[in-house]
């Protein structure tokens, strides 16, 4: 064996002596690095129509998860069975989806604190609800401020449904 040849067999022995393949110790409750966030729910509503919500947003205790999802299009009636009539809408039709928390994917990224700043949303398959191929995302430009943020919010589906609107978030811990 070489001389390089053994002083890298002995390195490499130094370097796993303190190395073990055992299981890290258990984490005991409540111990994280970063406390997880009360649940929230997250109203956004376009800055050209306040009153028309576009997104109700409900997020899980741990920030990641999706717990309400609920969209409105202006474009597109939803098919609500029960749904009674309004002077704006026939019994069981609605511009206000269903809540999709079940039925969509969706993608969450936080910033360094934790804060959510993208979500991406879209069906696992072309026709997995009403609006076929819904897909988009709502991004939070900037960090909240006495539970207000500015966003835009995007969606698309089949047909050439596309609406991007600049949206006035606000944040509801629950």
């Amino acid at each position: 064996m070489s001389a390089a040849a053994a002083a890298l067999t002995l390195l490499g022995l130094a370097f796993t002596a303190g190395c073990s393949a055992e299981a890290p110790p258990p984490v005991a409750p409540g111990a994280n690095a970063r406390p997880t966030a009360p649940a929230a729910l997250i109203v956004c509503a376009s800055l050209a129509d306040p009153d028309q919500t576009r997104l109700l947003l409900g997020l899980g205790a741990d920030g990641r998860s999706v717990t309400r999802f609920e969209l409105v299009t202006p474009d597109f009636l939803w098919a609500i069975p029960g749904q009674p009539e309004t002077r704006r809408f026939a019994a069981g039709e609605s511009d206000t989806s269903p809540d999709l928390a079940d039925a969509l994917r969706f993608s969450l990224l936080s910033d360094t604190d934790g804060e959510l700043r993208l979500l991406d949303f879209a069906a696992p398959t072309p026709d997995a609800v009403q609006l076929e191929g819904l897909r988009g995302s709502l991004a939070l430009h900037e960090s909240w401020q006495n539970d207000h943020a500015l966003g835009s919010l995007f969606h698309a589906a089949t047909g050439n449904l596309t609406e991007v609107a600049p949206v006035q978030c606000r944040r509801f811990e629950q």
